[in-house]
């Protein structure tokens, strides 16, 4: 795997979180968030989801994305609805052996897939972000992932930046890009994104 994760909040701080956790004999399992709202109170509840998730990931024995996803709604639930705040929410692992990404989506976007040589296309969400309903609805999915195949796992600031003309940059246009840029190290695509 060829990895790279940046983040630039649009203020000060912000609500957006990324994390990832590998131990010999577990899955490399990953996340990415971004909770509603801007500001310190967002980066306040970015902190504890991010926590949480880390916690519930490394739970013994290995915990499925899905797993992952529902206790951690679990447990920020109360919090999250006594401030009328939510988290999007992506949880991946990737099983290196079998060449496969078991993921869960409360309700996260976008999340692009690239094959190798084929078209870039999103995965959508199956759930509703963290702390909406007491039950999550998130599933777990699986994907076959190969050599050269490519996954952006971003937040809305990439596909809703504006340019000087007020147009939002959107998700065809962040599609066409992200595919454009496919056979490029992590690296230097997180940086063109």
């Amino acid at each position: 795997l060829d990895i790279w994760a940046d983040s630039r909040p649009a203020l000060q701080v912000g609500g957006d979180f990324y994390d990832y956790f590998y131990r010999d004999g577990r899955p490399f399992t990953f996340t990415v968030g971004d909770i509603s709202g801007k500001g310190l109170p967002a980066a306040l509840l970015m902190a504890m989801t991010r926590t949480v998730i880390r916690a519930k990931a490394n739970d013994r024995p290995t915990p499925t994305p899905e797993i992952v996803v529902s206790r951690s709604n679990e447990e920020l639930y109360d919090d999250f609805t006594d401030v009328n705040m939510f988290a999007t929410v992506f949880v991946g692992q990737y099983d290196a052996a079998r060449h496969e990404l078991l993921y869960a989506n409360a309700g996260h976007s976008p999340v692009i897939f690239c094959p190798r040589g084929g078209r870039a296309r999103l995965l959508e969400a199956d759930g509703t972000p963290v702390g909406i309903l007491r039950k999550s609805l998130s599933e777990n999915q699986s994907l076959a992932f190969r050599p050269g195949d490519l996954l952006v796992v971003a937040t809305d600031g990439l596909s809703e930046a504006h340019n000087t003309k007020n147009e939002m940059f959107g998700y065809e246009r962040l599609l066409d890009l992200t595919q454009s840029l496919a056979d490029r190290p992590a690296k230097a695509i997180a940086n063109a994104l």
